[in-house]
């Protein structure tokens, strides 16, 4: 695949086109951040930084990703299963940062009320089957 990037990357104006094509996409999915001057307003934002490529990775590091990748998975459930933890960790986010606030919110809700979801698979209804 990389050979088919060749000549457009040796073409300086079709690359700084799609350059441009793809902040202003980013723009438009809102893949945004806040800037440095004014981090407490949504209406001054700047693009996340993102590659226009896929990045070559060493297949060694690629394997040791995917050999913790199971253990990571746990970890990240058990953590997000541990409401007092949570609450700990993110005390000062959420004493400075609306959104993860909101978001906080939202899973103290979602604790009180219950979790009505079923586990484990969901109905994907327009395909007639189930994923797990």
């Amino acid at each position: 695949m990389a050979n088919s990037w060749g000549s457009l990357l040796q073409n300086e104006q079709q690359l700084e086109e799609l350059a441009q094509q793809a902040v202003d996409r980013a723009l438009a999915e809102g893949v945004l951040l806040r800037t440095s001057q004014e981090p407490s307003s949504s209406d001054v934002v700047c693009y996340a930084p993102f590659t226009l490529f896929p990045s070559l990775v060493p297949s060694a590091l690629l394997e040791q990703a995917y050999a913790v990748q199971m253990d990571f998975n746990m970890l990240v459930d058990a953590v997000s299963q541990n409401a007092a933890f949570l609450e700990q960790t993110l005390s000062s986010t959420i004493k400075r940062d609306d959104f993860t606030a909101c978001l906080f919110d939202i899973h103290k809700q979602v604790l009180k009320e219950g979790i009505a979801q079923r586990s484990g698979a969901t109905d994907c209804s327009r395909e007639g089957k189930e994923h797990i």
